[in-house]
């Protein structure tokens, strides 16, 4: 593989890796807007959040 194939994949991968990190996001970002404060993290997204570093690693 030549060296310019790699980064184009590593673009690539980096890129779906960045947009499925912000996806991560968006149950944080609604629960916040529906309380109106952003205080706090609830347990259940610190749970999805760790359960997404898992499969990273």
């Amino acid at each position: 593989m030549s060296d310019g194939n790699v980064t184009v994949a590593s673009n690539v991968l980096g890129t779906i890796g960045t947009v499925l990190w912000c996806i991560q996001l968006i149950p944080q970002i609604w629960y916040n807007y529906r309380r109106k404060k952003t205080d706090g993290f609830p347990a259940a997204m610190m749970l999805l959040w760790a359960s997404c570093m898992v499969s990273s690693a």
